[in-house]
């Protein structure tokens, strides 16, 4: 078939490229390495990646394995930019661990003090949330995340929607990952100096730690040598649009490279020095790697049961994830985009560090190759790591199947809406997520939100589902419309997974904030 077919040719293409050394610190840093890595993404159908090793302030290893982009005979080397995600969070608080070693800032002001406007829903979390709440992922509210993904607002406007995000659990009371708040703090730290974020990173990260080639956003971009974003569809890669992170971005927007990377880890694990000279005290950086709430669900990257044997406890502080790894101390963040994820992890007490880079979205492997690199370095038995996990990731995929398969079992083909597709037209509004339209063209739907559009298909009872393209921020979706017994259409679910809303029609019907998940 045409796809067997092109997925022949990316692995031609992959382990062409694999066989592209880099300059230097190429030497396997342990027997096999390399050809662990090389059968790994050519498992795990990621069209390329890029790894760097750090060992007692010194770069041991830096090496780039495949191709920029699946169309492409490119290959990835240890200065290809990649999409870091919320690894970028790091950086946002190791910025506000500078500021407050210049006394510009202190880790418990409220947010308030420098975004007199920001507002919670909760009136507890609203009169005492801190900058140290913001980093930590304690603040109680819900993710959200579709207030920002896709809806084409700036990041003034995404803060002030927080206002209206009801609280998942109480205030402090547990970790809730929440990347709204990161922004909150990244635009807290630019009030306080004066300055962007953007141009806080540049200044006081990117070029004292000579990360040349990073930058905090993807706007504006020209250098060639950027990894493209991928989605796997079972075996077969497909190229994505690039992230734009633009209105989160301290949050998750910066790009970077193996070898800028292997800066980064070096100077966390030099404790704050580079080339002889302090940038940030030893108290506000070790702040950043103190526990500050339990993750009690099951954690780690990759499947859990991955994590169970060699980890025992996590924990956030600011930034990072602060666990034990086979009973040493480990800092790790990984990042995921609409198609790359990334794996950036340390063994502080052992002087180690890892980045692993790849331009494939939610891919288990950088997480796992993570692991790898800790095992040999700890001299821990070998462990199959890529492998058995890609075992588990089939008998998931099979899951997956099936499930839907019994949604497309509840579709009708070629089925009618019983109420008329005129009467669905539309605006519908809400508070935290803006304005969805919904337009009648040629006898079919379509809706729109921001940039994204794409057409409603009827699904069944009052259910439709939003074809989404492939270049959309998200999967195709469900939408469930209310609709009274005189077939009047008053309002449309909106969201994901269970933080989903009920949005009113503009001009007449009702709205509500925080409904409940819809399943067809």
């Amino acid at each position: 078939t045409r796809a067997r077919a092109a997925l022949s040719g990316f692995i031609a293409i992959t382990m062409l490229a694999a066989t592209h050394g880099v300059d230097a610190q190429a030497a396997d840093p342990y027997p096999g390495f390399d050809a662990y890595v090389a059968k790994a993404i050519q498992t795990w159908k990621i069209p390329g990646l890029s790894i760097a090793i750090v060992r007692n302030d010194s770069v041991i290893y830096a090496r780039g394995f495949g191709v920029l982009s699946a169309q492409s005979r490119t290959p990835v080397n240890e200065k290809t930019l990649f999409e870091i995600g919320s690894s970028s969070k790091a950086f946002t608080a190791t910025l506000i661990a500078m500021l407050v070693t210049d006394g510009k800032m202190r880790w418990d002001d409220r947010v308030t003090q420098y975004l007199p406007d920001f507002r919670m829903y909760d009136p507890v979390a609203n009169e005492a949330v801190t900058i140290r709440d913001a980093l930590s992922h304690r603040s109680g509210i819900a993710r959200g995340e579709l207030a920002w993904l896709g809806a084409g607002i700036s990041r003034d406007e995404v803060l002030r929607r927080v206002r209206f995000l009801k609280p998942e659990s109480p205030f402090r009371s547990r970790y809730s990952y929440q990347n709204m708040m990161f922004l909150a703090a990244g635009q807290a730290a630019g009030k306080a100096a004066g300055a962007s974020w953007d141009d806080l990173i540049r200044q006081r990260i990117f070029t004292p730690l000579g990360m040349t080639a990073s930058v905090t956003t993807s706007k504006g971009l020209v250098n060639s040598n950027v990894a493209a974003p991928h989605g796997v569809d079972h075996d077969t890669a497909f190229a994505k649009p690039r992230f734009d992170a633009e209105n989160i971005a301290p949050a998750g927007s910066i790009l970077s490279s193996a070898v800028d990377m292997a800066q980064w880890l070096r100077f966390q694990l030099n404790d704050g020095v580079v080339s002889g000279k302090r940038l940030v005290s030893s108290a506000a950086l070790r702040e950043t790697h103190t526990p500050q709430i339990l993750i009690t669900s099951a954690g780690g990257r990759g499947d859990a049961a991955d994590s169970v044997s060699v980890k025992r406890f996590s924990s956030y502080g600011m930034g990072w994830m602060v666990e034990d790894y086979r009973n040493q101390l480990s800092w790790q963040h990984g990042g995921n985009t609409l198609g790359m994820t990334a794996a950036v992890g340390m063994l502080p007490e052992k002087k180690v560090g890892v980045v692993v880079l790849s331009n494939m979205q939610g891919a288990q492997l950088p997480g796992l190759l993570e692991q790898y690199v800790f095992d040999r370095e700890l001299g821990a038995p070998m462990k199959d790591w890529s492998g058995e996990a890609y075992t588990r990731s089939l008998v998931q995929r099979k899951r997956a199947d099936s499930t839907q398969k019994a949604q497309l079992a509840g579709h009708v083909a070629n089925a009618q809406s019983p109420v008329p597709l005129g009467a669905f037209a539309g605006t519908f509004a809400d508070s935290l997520y803006g304005e969805l339209t919904v337009s009648l063209n040629e006898g079919h739907l379509e809706l729109a939100r921001g940039d994204v559009h794409a057409p409603l298909e009827y699904w069944n009872a009052n259910t439709f589902r939003w074809m989404l393209p492939i270049t959309a921020p998200t999967a195709p979706t469900f939408i469930k419309f209310e609709i009274t017994p005189d077939n009047t259409v008053t309002g449309m679910y909106f969201g994901l997974g269970s933080d989903v809303t009920l949005l009113g029609r503009k001009g007449g019907g009702r709205a509500g904030r925080g409904g409940v998940a819809v399943t067809p």
